[in-house]
């Protein structure tokens, strides 16, 4: 979890202040406020501090799952939820929106919620509540334990990023804060609000088990303190009304099993029982380990003769394993391709192509996706490794004096070579592949300033022209597109190479607004600067062209329409991005999540990390696919996946594949076929159990 950025920093100790502040206020009548309490809860305490903090132990984890598990299978619910509710919330939104409200509500909705979960449990611990301790610290536990199915399976977005003209005030007020809520939040786990449901089932925890009503005005607190959670979390654009209603169910069910569970669990987790059995076994260690025995066979009696009990909680097992298999397989939908370790590596269409550098020998390998076959490539003898430039069914590597152009239209030859090759004196700066009307392949080289295109298979040059201001090109079938600079910003200039009075120029506009650009320039001491910025990369498909602009202390992505002329961000725009690749629907490239304060700024250390945008999603294009601790380079997408290399720390690189067909797909295996089979009769003997034990209750 992220801890590390000030204003998380300021929330939390803002949230304890507060905290400590009421406690004169909410405190029991009998009690009173020592320094000394806080050192005695900590040792009395420690095993309800354990249940309770363990929910944030497993949160990362558990988001980092969801992500994925989003990322593959796409379980989204939010349209049958908007079907239900339509636009309540944009008009609470627009109704009352206002400037000041939306900066309260935004610190009150993270701080607020802090200081009223802290404050409910560590009230009753501080002032030796047992009673009330250990249901508070259970209600919170089940609630969150609840929460998990629909958090991995029920993935329901916030309003902001679903409803077209809703805002999502909290995430966006500012750069630092959206870069905190980025991290913490994967943005899907609406249903239910954990907002309203922790505190919903703490209130209703006292309520139920407050007799002596010592809790009385901390309890109309928490009622004050829901009422206004439920508007903010409408208003400020992250919660549907349905999240609050699940909140209020999970909480009821919370609160129904911590009253059937609150015995046996303390009974065994008892702080004061945990000290006399470690008293018991320093004193008399045989003693201890024989009647820790008789304890464990007590535990397994049932099971001579087990119970519909027994055999529910047997099935429900198999229901967890079987649910955890499925979700093992949705959540690894990459794999690596065994053997590969490239340095560098590209992909198109159904091929892979890496390069690998063996004791200071260069192999270069090409990889039929689908086929899963390997072909060696042979050709020239490269000195260092070449670059990659691959399209369709063509291939070519470059370095800067000698080019290999490979035709990959023949599956069955283990081994192929090129079938056009040049070398000349011009340093060769850049290769694209285009084709034209027939489908036959040209190429595209800069040198020196200077574009030439040769037709390949009649070994001719189409023109070659000095260009002045040029920083990058790419060709796409007969679409040559090329980047300027220019006083007022990049230009790309889009043409048909067979249709010269086909022409568009486009200005590029690589701007976020005012509040990132100077959150930018805060952190890298480098000022945004626009109308200096350059195109260092295009990529295009179809209509879509992906410029990447350096625009001074990062590069920016931006998707281009050019039937429209509309433009759009597509990366994080304060997270440097590069290596994009686009084929039909997606756009893969990679992105550093920068979280660091200017203070402790190195970009090194952060990974850079594969993100996908789907051209064709109305909502949530942007998603993140790999969350591990390794660096990532060179994405491109497939037919049906995406491929990158991944790198250890210790240097280690790993070509893997990533799928972007269906998660679930139909294999044979034999756990699941297992569990299906064992439920059979499971459910046979638990029905039998629970009519022969109710005949005798009846």
């Amino acid at each position: 979890m992220a801890v590390g950025t000030s204003i998380y920093l300021t929330w939390i100790t803002g949230a304890i202040v507060i905290s400590i502040a009421m406690m004169p206020f909410f405190k029991p009548d009998y009690a009173k406020i020592r320094i000394s309490g806080f050192v005695d809860m900590f040792r009395r305490y420690w095993a309800h501090m354990t249940v309770v903090f363990s929910v944030y132990l497993w949160k990362d984890l558990l988001d980092q799952l969801d992500r994925i598990l989003m990322a593959n299978t796409q379980l989204d619910m939010t349209p049958y939820v908007y079907a239900i509710e339509g636009d309540i919330v944009l008009w609470i939104q627009e109704s009352l929106s206002n400037p000041l409200l939306s900066i309260g509500l935004t610190h009150f909705y993270v701080m607020g919620f802090m200081a009223i979960t802290f404050s409910s449990f560590v009230y009753p611990i501080f002032f030796d509540d047992r009673y009330m301790a250990d249901r508070v610290s259970l209600s919170m536990f089940w609630v969150y334990i609840l929460a998990i199915p629909f958090y991995l399976f029920f993935n329901v977005r916030v309003t902001g990023n679903y409803i077209p003209e809703m805002e999502t005030i909290a995430y966006d007020l500012t750069p630092q804060i959206q870069n905190w809520f980025i991290q913490i939040d994967p943005f899907t786990n609406g249903m239910p609000s954990l907002h309203i449901g922790l505190p919903f089932a703490i209130w209703l925890t006292m309520e139920r088990w407050d007799s002596d009503e010592r809790w009385l005005r901390y309890r109309r607190l928490l009622l004050l303190f829901i009422i206004i959670t439920a508007f903010t979390i409408l208003y400020l654009g992250i919660h549907w009304v349905s999240d609050i209603i699940g909140g209020i169910i999970v909480s009821v069910i919370a609160v129904e099993i911590t009253s059937r569970t609150h015995g046996p669990i303390w009974q065994f987790a008892d702080e004061r029982l945990f000290s006399r059995r470690l008293a018991r076994a320093i004193d008399d260690p045989r003693k201890w380990l024989s009647e820790s025995l008789i304890l464990i066979k007590g535990i397994f009696h049932p099971l001579k003769k087990p119970s519909s009990t027994q055999t529910k909680a047997f099935i429900t097992t198999l229901l967890i394993l079987t649910s955890s298999v499925l979700l093992w397989d949705a959540t690894h939908q990459d794999f690596p391709i065994e053997g590969v370790n490239p340095t560098n590596a590209a992909g198109s269409e159904g091929w892979v192509v890496g390069i690998e550098e063996i004791d200071q020998d260069i192999n270069i390998k090409l990889w039929n996706v689908s086929a899963q076959e390997e072909i060696i490539i042979q050709g020239f003898e490269w000195v260092n490794p070449p670059s990659i430039e691959l399209s369709k069914n063509s291939l070519v590597l470059f370095d800067g004096f000698h080019l290999d152009f490979f035709q990959l239209n023949d599956n069955s030859l283990d081994m192929i070579e090129p079938t056009f090759s040049l070398t000349q004196d011009i340093l060769l700066e850049q290769v694209s592949i285009g084709e034209n009307s027939q489908g036959e392949p040209y190429l595209v080289l800069i040198k020196n300033e200077t574009i030439e295109i040769i037709d390949i298979l009649m070994n001719r040059i189409y023109f070659s022209d000095e260009i002045d201001n040029l920083t990058t090109v790419e060709a796409s079938d007969s679409f040559l597109v090329s980047a300027f600079n220019t006083n007022s910003g990049p230009i790309i200039n889009v043409t048909m190479l067979f249709n010269p009075s086909f022409e568009i120029n486009i200005l590029v506009d690589p701007y976020s607004n005012d509040l990132n650009d100077e959150y930018l320039e805060e952190l890298y001491d480098i000022p945004v600067d626009y109308n200096n910025s350059t195109v260092l990369d295009i990529e295009m498909d179809g209509n879509f062209i992906v410029v990447l602009v350096d625009v001074g202390p990062l590069n920016r992505l931006i998707l281009i329409d050019i039937l429209t002329g509309h433009q759009e961000i597509i990366s994080n725009p304060i997270w440097p991005a590069e290596s994009p690749s686009i084929d039909g629907n997606y756009i893969a490239f990679l992105q550093k999540p920068v979280t660091s304060t200017p203070s402790n700024l190195d970009i090194s250390s952060f990974n850079s990390e594969v993100f996908i945008w789907d051209i064709l999603s109305d909502n949530n294009n942007r998603i993140q696919i790999t969350y591990d601790e390794f660096n990532q380079y060179h994405p491109h997408v497939l037919n049906n996946g995406i491929t990158w290399i991944t790198i250890d720390e210790n240097g280690n690189s790993e070509l893997v594949i990533y799928s972007l067909e269906k998660t679930f797909e139909e294999y044979s295996s034999v756990v699941l076929q297992s569990a299906i089979l064992m439920l059979i009769p499971l459910l046979l003997v638990w029905s039998h159990q629970s009519a022969i034990e109710k005949r005798y209750i009846d």
